[in-house]
């Protein structure tokens, strides 16, 4: 590839989360990596809390939220702490009528299946993927709790209406309460737990009647994830069934209506309701606490997730006037948080706007994006010890590990796991391309005709190794951009310092050889070469050329790495430094035939014209004669240079 064809790679950066310093200059920061390294920390912190302090100590609600956000965060569930925890559990929720509690540990035991069903795919993607349905034979040891916790949460519903309270109540609910229970039930409905079709009739009817009656029009509108990110991102149960669906029910997507025998006239779902179709407008209407006709910004959260999650639950089988006005209350749901846009509030609030973003497949609610602008809020506001600040989870001042716990929810995406199948935490995706945006995060590997997760995939071998994944690093070093492979350094690193296993270690070792051109002893040294490249590729990108001098330093002071030097080189030229031309010339008599051959490559970049032939790999006498020939060349290039003025 030609230096002019590598800098357009520049374009392909993904300014997505955060920018790094560096004395002056900054180097873009993958969201991807930004984010993990969130993920590692607070994860690391919650570990260590569990760790020291009992479970015994902690109400069934935390263990169980701890535990799922410990999960979906990659933690095996054979990892002492989590057995230990989910034994805790199981002991005693057999009973449980507590709904905030049932509606955690519901989430726990699916992510524990939806963990078991993620490695299966990941290690027979092909096979699994295309068979892939809910497989009662998954996770055989938490489904028995998982039904029972589903059917008691059911049990509790309020009786003379649609919502929950604390715990069993004929006429008291909350919201709050309410949204966690709707969604433990979708948990159940994706595991194929029976539960009464009233029951969620009732729950449309609740948020339904209960939102705001009134409320101003609004101009703005939702933008939907497109269908090739719903792909990629968090495809549905139902779109990798593997079940054929029967030509009626086509027949019956095509029109607009069909019978049932009792004679009531059922809609399918309209494609996109929550845009908003031309001439439908969208007035600001929200949910209270209690339906009292107020509006928060927690509670309409909660009424909107409840919503998204009961239609798609009722497909195909929701009355045509109930459909009707269940589409326009999503729509002016949506109207009032655009019009009170205010997400970052509260850690109870962004997890409760994650589910409506995950559910409702948002990719910007008016101009904002929702995800982009949470995740980069909590990155800045975690502490050094991983954890994020008490105080404002629910509100109130609690523990510290009940807001580290939502934020780990929120940067996971966890709601994509509760009605989605397990590829919203996929490492190897059906597409044959890297996707529209550019971004390195997932690459193509010619070899499978898949586009592999790098981050997913590193963080995978850390929590969950298994050698057999080896085999996908070992095509993403090989596919990655050559003068992006540094970029792998510390996910890799970090993977090497973890593991216990020596056929994995080994592996990485060579890849970390490779990428770096030398072997280093430790870890740390890895990730000190990382530094440096990351400065050198940093003033590259900038193109500034007063920091030209510290490009000519780490070209003089490296003498082990081959790729660092080859990167400095790189820089050298993206900053038109002429002091790089006679480093380049002096090097086509280096030692090795890597940076002999890279200097030639580089000396070409200062010229319109080609220079002469020359050959790295040519004997010493062959190749000296022509490296002179090539001096000779650019001197007389210089010449005529300075002679055009």
């Amino acid at each position: 590839m030609s230096l002019r064809k590598k800098t357009s790679f520049v374009s392909a950066l993904a300014l997505l989360v955060s920018t790094l310093l560096l004395s002056g200059v900054s180097i873009p920061v993958r969201a991807a990596d930004a984010i993990s390294e969130a993920i590692d920390a607070g994860t690391t912190y919650l570990l260590g809390q569990v760790k020291a302090k009992q479970v015994g100590h902690r109400a069934e609600g935390q263990v169980a939220l701890e535990t799922y956000a410990l999960v979906v965060s990659g933690v095996s569930i054979n990892h002492p702490l989590i057995r230990r925890n989910f034994d805790h559990l199981n002991a005693r929720m057999s009973k449980s009528k507590h709904t905030y509690t049932l509606a955690c540990y519901i989430f726990a035991l699916d992510a524990a299946i939806s963990q078991i069903e993620q490695d299966i795919l990941i290690l027979a993607p092909a096979k699994a993927k295309a068979l892939f349905k809910d497989n009662p034979r998954i996770g055989k040891e938490f489904r028995p709790h998982l039904k029972r916790a589903v059917e008691n949460l059911a049990d509790i519903q309020m009786a003379g209406g649609g919502g929950w309270g604390y715990g069993p109540s004929k006429d008291k609910f909350d919201n709050s309460n309410t949204q966690f229970a709707v969604l433990g039930l979708g948990v159940g409905m994706k595991r194929n737990i029976p539960i009464d079709r009233k029951v969620w009739l009732k729950i449309l009817d609740h948020f339904v009647d209960g939102q705001q009656e009134k409320g101003p029009e609004v101009e703005e509108r939702v933008t939907l994830m497109r269908p090739s990110d719903k792909e990629a991102w968090n495809s549905r149960v139902k779109l990798i069934d593997g079940d054929k669906k029967a030509p009626e029910a086509d027949k019956d997507k095509k029109s607009s209506k069909r019978k049932k025998s009792s004679g009531r006239t059922i809609v399918v779902t309209p494609a996109n309701p929550e845009v908003g179709f031309e001439g439908i407008k969208v007035y600001k209407r929200g949910f209270d606490y209690r339906n009292a006709g107020g509006a928060t910004w927690n509670m309409t959260c909660a009424g909107l997730s409840s919503l998204i999650l009961a239609r798609d639950t009722l497909e195909g089988k929701i009355p045509k006037q109930m459909l009707n006005a269940l589409n326009k209350a999503v729509r002016d749901g949506y109207g009032w948080l655009m019009t009170s846009w205010a997400p970052t509030k509260s850690y109870y609030g962004m997890y409760s706007l994650e589910k409506v973003g995950d559910l409702g497949d948002i990719k910007l609610f008016g101009k904002h994006d929702w995800f982009d602008e949470m995740s980069k809020h909590l990155i800045g506001q975690q502490l050094v010890d991983g954890s994020w600040p008490g105080g404002a989870a629910h509100g109130e001042k609690e523990d510290p590990r009940i807001p580290t716990s939502f934020a780990l929810l929120v940067l996971n995406r966890a709601s994509s796991l509760i009605t989605k199948n397990p590829n919203s935490r996929i490492i190897v995706s059906g597409k044959s391309n890297p996707g529209e945006s550019g971004a390195r995060d997932w690459v193509y590997i010619p070899d499978l005709n898949k586009t592999i997760h790098y981050p997913s995939l590193m963080r995978h071998i850390r929590m969950r190794p298994n050698v057999k994944l080896i085999r996908f690093l070992d095509n993403i070093v090989e596919s990655y951009p050559l003068e992006f492979k540094g970029e792998l350094i510390p996910d890799m690193a970090k993977v090497r310092d973890a593991i216990r296993s020596k056929s994995v270690r080994a592996v990485i070792d060579g890849h970390l050889e490779k990428i770096t051109g030398y072997e280093y002893k430790e870890w740390e040294s890895y990730l000190k070469w990382h530094r440096r490249w990351e400065r050198v590729m940093a003033i590259g990108l900038s193109k500034k050329k007063e920091n030209v001098q510290d490009l000519l330093t780490y070209y003089a002071s490296t003498k082990r790495s081959v790729s660092l030097k080859k990167a400095v080189m790189w820089a050298l030229v993206q900053c038109q430094a002429q002091e790089g031309l006679p480093l380049f010339l002096a090097d086509l008599d280096h030692e090795d035939a890597g940076i002999r051959q890279a200097a030639y490559g580089y000396i070409k970049a200062y010229f319109v014209d080609f220079p002469p032939t020359f050959s790295p790999q040519a004997a010493d006498a062959k190749r000296k004669a022509q490296a002179e020939k090539v001096r000779l060349w650019c001197d007389a290039q210089l010449a005529k240079q300075k002679a055009r003025g």
